[in-house]
């Protein structure tokens, strides 16, 4: 009774798993395709502007002193010249540090500023699945995926018009589609 009862438990559940509807997505291109995104990277690639144009001023000011002793140095007094030569050292560790904690600022930056487009998305994505009746939404740009059949669903188009994202423009006649 007991082993009866196991069997016909297992074949229900693999009955039932395999009347759930699978779709897949590519979340880059949908998040992409946000207007949003654009304000977001050109945000991103201001600030990473700002940023280079201090990294040119203390470069330009670390060549400068560089140039200098390398120039002058012989008529230098030891003093002088050491001090100069820490100056140098001192630069090149501000220099580094600014890099460092410039690279972490437009990292938080960008985090902070995908936020609302990931929640949107991810927003998008659970009013397909509920709508369509998707019980798993694979994501292929995160690499998790590595095959999906063609006869899969694509749920991506979906996904972009529940979210407002642009989609791309038709192919011309006579083009050949991309590959997935």
């Amino acid at each position: 009774m007991k082993q009866t009862l196991i069997a016909l438990l297992m074949v229900c559940g693999s009955v039932a798993f395999a009347q759930q509807k699978i779709g897949h997505l590519n979340s880059s291109e949908i998040l992409q395709a946000l207007p949003e995104y654009k304000q977001m990277t050109d945000a991103v690639e201001k600030k990473k502007g700002d940023y280079s144009k201090i990294m040119e001023t203390m470069y330009s000011e670390y060549e400068k002193k560089a140039k200098e002793v390398q120039e002058q140095g012989d008529k230098m007094t030891q003093v002088i010249l050491d001090s100069k030569v820490q100056e140098i050292k001192d630069l090149e560790k501000r220099i580094g540090d600014f890099e460092q904690k410039a690279q972490e600022d437009l990292s938080k930056y960008a985090q902070e500023l995908m936020k609302p487009l990931n929640e949107k998305y991810l927003k998008g994505v659970k009013e397909v699945a509920r709508e369509n009746g998707y019980a798993y939404i694979l994501d292929i740009a995160a690499g998790g995926v590595v095959y999906y059949p063609d006869s899969g669903t694509d749920v991506t188009p979906l996904v972009k018009t529940k979210i407002g994202a642009t989609l791309p423009a038709p192919a011309a006649p006579g083009a050949s589609a991309p590959k997935k």
